[in-house]
């Protein structure tokens, strides 16, 4: 779309002048160019950039936008479904005879056995 241009004369002090050419050198433009996109800049309203952004969300739909993210629902079953293989690997690697101790020890498995009188209070010397 090719836009419409004006001709507007506009008055500057000379060493404002010099150093607008040299930062418009420097960019590879001329000083037309550079003093238009200045005040296109100073120009926008924040509806000009609320209506990009919208723009830019709405996109071509490239992967990682959100529209291609999961939904909670399938993350908590992929992280469920993950749990679940790490528990049953687990109670695979220790083998059954790891619940009957579990069962024998009052339902800690690997724990020590203690004497019925450890950890209580000792008795006073008479």
């Amino acid at each position: 779309m090719e836009r419409r241009m004006k001709n507007v004369t506009i008055t500057l002090p000379d060493d404002l002048v010099a150093r607008a050419r040299v930062e418009a050198a420097k960019q590879s433009k001329s000083l037309s160019r550079f003093v238009a996109e200045l005040v296109e800049e100073r120009c926008t309203t924040p509806d000009d950039a609320a209506a990009a952004l919208i723009r830019f969300m709405k996109g071509p739909g490239f992967p990682g936008i959100a529209k291609n993210l999961p939904t909670r629902e399938e993350l908590y079953a992929e992280r469920e479904e993950e749990l679940v293989r790490r528990y049953e690997s687990h109670r695979l690697r220790d083998g059954p005879g790891r619940d009957a101790e579990a069962n024998d020890r009052g339902g800690v498995a690997g724990e020590p056995e203690h004497d019925g009188n450890a950890g209580s209070e000792p008795t006073k010397p008479e």
